[in-house]
């Protein structure tokens, strides 16, 4: 049977309320929707009832309407619905959260949606803040949060946890995933093949994470007494990084300065156009300089050479515990520090630090045997 208006109404904005639609800048007035779904007012506050009576939307005290909290009085009303708010730059990492916490969404009941920030005085941050059931945050690169920032975070009743960057020391809760500590295992790899001159490249932004990698990189060199230097050209935020990279190379190839043995790479992406620098002028990465990479950012094994790597943390295990708080209602409690990471990640030995690496082992196995035994041995390139 044909659904008339009204229920073509209901149902259409049933979808959206239950995709988010609604949570970011809220609901039109009455005669407004009327206007935008094309049909007349009375039909349009017909399906509006039905949506109050449902338990979908509720009326403010102020006459507007609002959607429904995920509980009332202890009790699920709808899926809840949580936000991944992030900045207006498409990545590989946002990507990666993303489809972590649509995996988990069946699990917990809740639908996840992203939205997209330009900075931090954007209107979208504080609605998506004060609306959405739980909040995932994952902070701009370039600029330190303002103060009112934090104290919205702070007093807000929603519960928000940062993604990527440590926050803790704010009074909120985090979850890192890439530690910058475990940048000293890449370079205890490259000590055991021999290297003794290891420098270090960066074209990502200067955020917290890149300058403890770099601060990484420097206490292990004094530590052992080896030597290496920083190349540190940094792109301009939510630019592309790899053009970056390769022209940093091949500026110290052709300036005679490029003399390593070894090349630690903050990200990816910076070991991407690294190695493709080094191909383009005759130099055989894996061989005569050994590549390697802070960040494999679920990539690293599909380069050419594969590229050694720290082993990228499934995130799903970090993302449930984090739902399961924020959906636990007003009696929720976080157990333990507000900062989440892994207690260990493992290096992952690719083509481009033991060329013969992926000869003997698939990937697949590499990865298994990284994490069992810890490294693969090979004598300097």
């Amino acid at each position: 049977m044909r659904q008339g208006k009204c229920e073509q109404v209901v149902a259409r904005l049933t979808q959206r309320i239950r995709k988010g639609d609604y949570h970011v800048q809220g609901l039109p007035a009455e005669r407004e929707l009327a206007a935008e779904v094309g049909v007349s007012y009375m039909t349009a506050r017909k399906a509006i009832q039905k949506l109050l009576d449902n338990g979908l939307l509720r009326r403010l005290p102020n006459g507007r309407l609002d959607v429904q909290r995920n509980v009332e009085n202890g009790t699920a009303t709808h899926r809840a619905q949580i936000a991944l708010l992030v900045p207006a730059w498409e990545s590989v990492e946002v990507a990666n959260w993303n489809i972590a916490l649509t995996r988990l969404d069946s699990r917990f009941n809740c639908s996840t949606r992203v939205v997209y920030y330009a900075h931090w005085d954007d209107p979208n941050v504080v609605n998506t803040l004060r609306r959405f059931d739980g909040i995932f945050l994952r902070p701009l690169a370039e600029a330190a949060p303002p103060p009112s920032l934090i104290q919205e975070l702070v007093r807000n009743r929603r519960p928000v946890v940062v993604l990527s960057l440590d926050w803790s020391g704010y009074g909120v809760r985090s979850v890192r995933l890439d530690p910058p500590v475990y940048v000293q295992k890449l370079l205890d790899h490259l000590a055991s093949l021999g290297h003794r001159k290891i420098d270090c490249l960066n074209v990502q932004p200067r955020e917290s994470v890149v300058l403890e990698r770099i601060a990484q990189w420097k206490l292990w060199l004094a530590a052992h007494g080896l030597d290496g230097e920083l190349v540190d050209e940094a792109v301009a935020p939510y630019t592309e990084p790899i053009s970056a990279a390769y022209q940093a190379v091949v500026r110290r190839i052709r300036e005679k300065a490029f003399d390593c043995t070894a090349l630690l790479c903050i990200t990816e992406p910076a070991a991407a156009g690294a190695i493709r620098a080094m191909v383009d002028h005759g130099i055989r990465p894996g061989y005569d300089v050994a590549v390697c990479a802070a960040a494999g950012e679920s990539r690293a094994e599909y380069n050419t050479p594969s590229l050694t790597a720290l082993q990228d943390p499934d995130p799903k295990p970090y993302l449930a515990v984090c739902l399961e708080w924020m959906l636990g209602g007003e009696g929720r409690h976080w157990y333990g520090p507000l900062l989440v990471q892994p207690a260990d990640v493992p290096v992952v030995i690719r083509q481009s630090t033991v060329p013969e690496a992926d000869d003997k082992h698939p990937p697949e196995r590499l990865r298994e045997m990284s994490a069992e035994t810890g490294e693969t041995k090979r004598g300097p390139a």
